[in-house]
């Protein structure tokens, strides 16, 4: 026995064939008729047309000699048709002159013709047509001739089309169905062995065994070879998407590790400004504190008085300085104010006046200015690399460049060190040598560039490289709001 989802099938497609068929055929049988009855129509009127005017020609002298025998004699003629119902002569002014009416046995047991029934009577419809013939003396309107007709041949006419349109319907319908049930299996049994061989697949996971048990001349091998296809590349997208989600995943570790990573940077550096302002500009600004108490406290009428206060201003001026030097390394004015060009280069000048390392600056005219977010990254990059060289290479001079090379913006910054070590150089995914240059390397990754590190023997050389297409949707200025409180 046939299951249902099978028969369901079938079912579905022998419909839908004999539906097509059905309405095929009623549409052209349809059609068919229409015109056929059109052309009918248009020749019987035309007939009508003719004679209404021969018999009106006739009835031109029974109006001028004003003779109603004559006329009616003339209307008689008209008894052998008998689609006229009704035929009526009337004068120039409208009025009836002869009223012609057939007698009831030559109207073949058709209704009377009453003036109800003409008052039924539209003017022109399917079956019932009024004829007017205008009549004409000496180019002179005389009367008409007006004919009442209906078209029973022309009903008649139309059921023939319906009896034959019924009866060729229930022979098609026949016919289609004896052929819509040899073509249906044909059509549907490919279907049901695909979803078997699909059911077969789903079950076992296995492909290849199910499409090579098929024959190659089948057209359903075709659809299981594409099934197969299909499957393929759904388990590379999903292998893609896998990959996908694992670089995410790690780059949302190297996120939380750059954000721990600039937390303890942070933590760093304010113990180190802690410490910086302590040794120096505190102690400056408290022992200038005594001076200035002790000098006040002579009311300054001595020459000894006036050296304390004197010594106590200078230590409020260089504890002054100090701060604005700290100030300037952690967010240089010049750089919201001039660019990273000029802040690069300040940047080697501040260094060579406060730490005694000789340190130029060689800037090339031709670097773009990237945008505020872009050059602060950068400079606190070189910053950083400026400050590794201070503490830890043991320098006596260096430089800082900055250079258009291949298409890519370079800041270099090289000492005459004794350089890094060598598990430092390789830099490879996930190293955490050092906060610094691991910070350094993340922001610059964040921009879409890279850091690379060189052992001179001696000295050692760092190379900031950023492509300048990365640059495209970042150039611009600081904005006002950037600027605000960085005195010029």
């Amino acid at each position: 026995m046939i299951p249902r989802r099978l028969r369901s099938i079938r079912t579905r497609l022998l419909v839908a064939l004999m539906s097509m068929t059905l309405l095929t055929l009623s549409m052209a049988t349809i059609l068919s008729a229409a015109m056929d009855l059109k052309l009918f129509r248009d020749h019987l009127l035309r007939d009508l047309r003719v004679l209404a005017a021969v018999v009106g020609d006739n009835c031109t002298s029974a109006l001028v000699f004003n003779s109603p025998e004559t006329a009616e004699r003339y209307l008689a003629t008209l008894a052998r048709e008998y689609q006229i119902r009704e035929a009526v002569l009337e004068n120039a002014a409208g009025q009836t002159f002869v009223d012609w009416r057939p007698e009831p046995e030559t109207t073949r047991g058709a209704e009377p013709w009453t003036a109800s029934a003409r008052g039924r009577l539209p003017g022109s419809t399917l079956s019932e047509v009024e004829i007017v013939q205008p009549l004409l003396f000496d180019g002179r309107l005389i009367g008409r001739l007006v004919l009442h007709v209906r078209l029973d041949e022309l009903l008649r006419q139309f059921w023939l089309y319906v009896l034959f349109g019924g009866l060729l319907a229930l022979l098609t319908l026949g016919v289609t169905f004896v052929v819509a049930v040899r073509l249906q299996g044909r059509i549907a049994r490919p279907i049901l062995r695909l979803t078997a061989r699909t059911r077969e697949i789903s079950r076992q996971r296995e492909i290849a065994p199910s499409a090579a048990a098929l024959d190659s001349t089948d057209e359903l091998a075709t659809l299981v070879h594409d099934f197969e296809a299909m499957l393929q590349r759904i388990e590379e997208r999903e292998e893609a998407l896998r990959q996908h989600v694992e670089a995410l995943d790690g780059a949302n570790a190297k996120l939380r590790a750059l954000a721990m990573d600039l937390a303890r940077l942070e933590a760093t550096e304010k113990r180190r400004l802690a410490g910086e302002l302590h040794d120096s500009p505190m102690q400056k600004l408290a022992l200038a504190q005594l001076q200035i108490a002790s000098g006040a406290q002579r009311d300054g009428a001595d020459e000894e008085s006036r050296q304390q206060l004197d010594a106590g201003l200078d230590l409020m001026r260089e504890a002054i300085e100090e701060l604005r030097t700290l100030q300037f390394e952690l967010s240089p004015p010049i750089l919201h104010q001039k660019g990273l060009a000029a802040a690069l280069d300040w940047l080697a000048t501040s260094t060579q006046a406060r730490w005694g390392i000789r340190l130029c600056g060689t800037i090339d005219p031709n670097v773009p200015e990237p945008g505020w977010e872009a050059s602060a990254i950068l400079f606190q990059c070189a910053r950083e690399l400026v400050y590794n060289l201070i503490k830890h290479s043991g320098a006596t001079q260096g430089a800082i460049r900055a250079r258009v090379d291949s298409g890519e913006l370079v800041i270099l910054i090289e000492d005459n060190g004794r350089g890094v070590g060598r598990d430092v150089l390789p830099a490879p995914a996930g190293d955490r040598t050092g906060y610094g240059l691991y910070s350094v390397r993340e922001r610059l990754e964040l921009l879409g560039g890279t850091l690379e590190l060189t052992d001179r023997h001696p000295g050692t050389l760092a190379a900031m490289r950023l492509p300048l297409s990365a640059l495209s949707g970042m150039t611009g200025a600081a904005t006002e709001t950037d600027r605000a409180g960085y005195p010029a």
